[in-house]
């Protein structure tokens, strides 16, 4: 008792009433002065004092420093406790927006991790080697030159449902205005389905002036499309024309879709991987590619082929019937997609067209002896080919919107944008189901429209695109759109 009330006499005094009171003890009562009139603060100010003018009496007394017990300090205030530090590892490290799903981001990374040691033991057994790009030529990476990639261990989900984005008044514009101002020519000889088609191309800014690595091709007959995607490293690491090789793979490819638009026996798929093949065979020019090809059944029958190889795509949009229209979904959906193929991220199959050991000595005499090297390193590694496109038949009817395009497209735009700016235009065209016609929509406007979207969410620095979401899947983050080259294909499903 008595020891108690020495103890709070001596809070109200100075250090100067206390000679005995040296170092922690003045700093303490300090402390109790500076924060008096806060009662938090000074109820935790006291309990420090009364503990360390108990140790200073203790000393002074000579008595024994092995203290009794330590008293338990009180928990400071919610509002006044500093922020732990967080843990940076991969389970933990989260967007500060969504820090509430890291544990399921654990899980899922753990699953992640046991499906990937499954498919590595899958291919032990199969014998296949793993992809290096160090040492696999023609496998070269996209360009990230205009991308912000960094390491960041991400558990963001994905989006469900996305809000309309905002677009350009200029992109809007495109898209209210796409009418057909004169019917095409159309040959009475043809018969069953074609495609009404259009095309537009948008270099990447830094490549106008060589008009970009895209390339595309449309069939006169109306019976085939395609789009390619010619790899840039060659240019800037070999000194090499990117887009010859993406150009003689089209033109191949077109050729034998003109052959084949009426060959008996021939089914859409198989003539969608024929031309892509033959296409293939025809190039000279040393590079790589992605590729896409897209051929209507050659007996007219309703169906479409599609052969993909490499990160093009293609989808049909489908105009809804009354009855499935609602006010919260657009009338216009994605009957049917395409997927890419990636070997890694941003490494996307691609055929190429390698030197053999005859051309060493002209290359060399060329003062590319760099892609020798490179191609000798490579050794016998394995190279994608025509039978390693991913092949398609697809249903479509009359009114169908194919949209095909190159990375550049479907690295910027979701699906659901897609749909959402492919409403207007089909709306005015289908609204009336009586007089419902895709004659009436230009394909080559409406291509034109697709294109400049997708320029626009490219140079929106803060856009959250497809290409974002797979980079935050590798493990990396990616800030805004993917500036890239555009190529976009329409092709309007009409019935003759």
């Amino acid at each position: 008792m008595c020891a108690k009330s020495k103890t709070n006499t001596l809070l109200d005094k100075s250090p100067e009433a206390f000679p005995e009171a040296r170092g922690d003890e003045v700093l303490a009562f300090q402390l109790q002065k500076l924060v008096a009139g806060t009662s938090h603060l000074q109820v935790h100010a006291q309990a420090s004092l009364k503990f360390l003018l108990r140790k200073k009496l203790r000393q002074s007394r000579g008595e024994n420093e092995k203290t009794p017990s330590t008293p338990t300090p009180l928990p400071l205030p919610k509002e006044l406790q500093e922020p732990k530090d967080e843990v940076n590892d991969l389970e933990h490290e989260t967007h500060s927006f969504n820090r509430q799903i890291s544990a399921p981001a654990a899980v899922n990374k753990e699953l992640s991790l046991k499906e990937a040691l499954k498919k590595s033991d899958e291919k032990k057994k199969k014998g296949v080697q793993d992809y290096s790009p160090a040492s696999d030529v023609p496998k070269m990476r996209r360009e990230a030159k205009s991308t912000v990639l960094f390491p960041h261990a991400s558990t963001y989900p994905g989006c469900g449902r996305q809000l309309p984005a905002y677009w350009p008044e200029y992109v809007l514009d495109l898209f209210q205005n796409v009418r057909r101002e004169q019917m095409p020519p159309v040959s009475p000889a043809e018969c069953g389905f074609r495609l009404l088609c259009g095309s537009h191309q948008m270099p990447h800014p830094q490549k106008a002036s060589s008009g970009g690595e895209d390339s595309y091709f449309l069939c006169a007959n109306g019976s085939a499309a395609g789009v390619a995607d010619g790899v840039g490293e060659w240019q800037w690491r070999f000194g090499l024309d990117p887009r010859a090789f993406a150009d003689e793979l089209m033109q191949g490819a077109r050729t034998t879709g003109e052959q084949t638009q009426f060959q008996a026996g021939l089914e859409a798929e198989s003539r969608a991987k024929l031309m892509l093949s033959e296409g293939y065979k025809t190039t000279r020019s040393f590079g790589s590619a992605t590729a896409l090809v897209a051929a209507l059944d050659p007996t007219g029958q309703p169906k479409l082929g599609v052969a993909n190889l490499g990160d093009s795509g293609l989808r049909v949009l489908r105009w809804k019937s009354p009855s499935e229209c609602t006010d919260q979904s657009p009338g216009v959906f994605v009957a049917h997609r395409t997927c890419e193929q990636q070997h890694a991220f941003n490494c996307p199959y691609q055929l190429a067209r390698l030197p053999e050991p005859k051309d060493y000595a002209d290359l060399r005499a060329q003062g590319l002896n760099s892609l020798v090297k490179a191609v000798e390193k490579s050794g016998s590694a394995k190279q994608d080919t025509p039978c390693d496109a991913d092949t398609y038949t697809f249903e479509v009817q009359e009114g169908d919107v194919l949209l095909l395009g190159t990375d550049g497209v479907f690295d910027n735009l979701h699906d659901h944008e897609v749909c959402e700016l492919a409403q207007a235009p089909l709306e005015a065209a289908f609204r009336n189901r009586e007089k419902a016609t895709a004659w009436s929509i230009d394909p080559a406007r409406l291509a034109h429209a697709f294109a400049e979207a997708a320029r626009a969410r490219s140079q929106d620095s803060s856009a959250k695109t497809p290409f974002g979401h797979c980079a935050r899947s590798a493990g990396l983050q990616h800030m805004g759109g993917k500036m890239d080259d555009i190529t976009v294909v329409v092709g309007m499903v009409v019935k003759v």
